[in-house]
């Protein structure tokens, strides 16, 4: 028999991994202009040696959650209106449209069929890539423009933005292997910046193996920030089915001050606990891991005490067998 009381510790333990998982480096448009525009290691090196000015880049990455897509358009169309007063010195942006067809390429076309407005792309974007599934979404609502020229120049750059799609990538490790061989091959080769706007649930892992994959970058890696949009967070609620109600049943997200349709683009509770739980394994730097350690496909995670504690937590309350 569940307890309320064991509710308010799932939701406690959910939290404290939901944070940890998402990484929020970036919040507001503020924080998004100071994470594309300021100085990095790698901005100072070409700048000794008089390399012309570099371009901050935002990486998209392709979710069944769409209000992440949604949040990270509305905001990059924003910043190409105030980049030139805000960038004297003319940096550009480029935004990369992530994604392949892989295992939970179907659940994002689900998504798009359920979604009050991207429905209308449903019939053209059916068997399509992730990334051009962002793309339909980005043209239609967005008013953005893929540019499909070999350098990335032209009317878009003027604008202050280039838009590139990647749509061979199947999980976070390709994410960033994959979008590192599209921006060299459209000339950007040392970005000064790279933010990773992606689920929530995944964020910082993906920042993770963007690193590793410019970890042997010559002129010093980009500097490096985690754009979920949104953090995720869970409330225990009173329930009143008996005795028989399971965990899940008292757990609800808790309410961010956004719409309805919003919320109903989340994730069910059953898959979200699951997606928490099955995070922390892969970020540890062993023999299962990703890490160093492991599958080497991302760089050393520190996972601190407290949110081990809470995976530990959270496993038990579900009856999960965690490793």
């Amino acid at each position: 028999m569940t307890s309320f009381k064991e509710a308010v510790q799932a939701a406690e333990a959910a939290n404290t991994i939901s944070a940890f998982v998402a990484q929020e480096q970036v919040r507001t448009h503020s924080d998004l202009k100071e994470a594309l525009f300021q100085p990095s290691a790698s901005t100072h090196n070409r700048n000794a040696t008089g390399t012309p000015h570099s371009v901050g880049v935002i990486v998209l990455c392709a979710s069944a959650v769409l209000s992440t897509a949604e949040a990270a358009m509305s905001a990059v169309t924003e910043l190409t209106k105030t980049t030139g007063a805000y960038s004297p010195n003319q940096e550009s942006v480029v935004l990369v449209l992530c994604g392949g067809i892989g295992h939970s390429t179907q659940s994002m076309h689900d998504a798009v069929l359920r979604h009050p407005q991207y429905n209308t792309l449903a019939e053209q974007v059916q068997g399509q890539p992730e990334g051009r599934i962002l793309q339909a979404i980005g043209e239609r609502f967005f008013d953005l423009q893929v540019s499909s020229n070999g350098l990335g120049s032209g009317d878009t750059q003027q604008q202050g933005l280039t838009v590139l799609v990647e749509d061979a990538s199947t999980n976070c490790a390709l994410n960033a292997q994959k979008t590192r061989e599209l921006l060299d091959a459209h000339g950007f080769k040392s970005p000064r910046s790279i933010v990773v706007a992606q689920d929530p649930t995944m964020c910082r892992r993906t920042v993770a193996a963007f690193e590793q994959v410019y970890a042997d970058t010559i002129e010093g890696p980009p500097l490096f920030r985690s754009w979920p949009t949104f953090v995720p967070k869970i409330v225990a609620k009173e329930v009143s089915v008996g005795d028989t109600a399971s965990l899940l049943s008292y757990l609800d997200f808790a309410d961010l001050g956004l719409d309805d349709s919003w919320k109903g683009g989340l994730w069910s509770m059953d898959r979200f606990m699951s997606l928490l739980v099955g995070e922390i394994p892969r970020m540890r730097d062993d023999e299962n891991g990703y890490g160093p350690n492991g599958k080497g496909s991302i760089v050393h995670v520190d996972i601190p005490q407290d949110v081990e504690d809470a995976w530990k937590t959270l496993c038990e309350l579900l009856g999960y067998s965690g490793r």
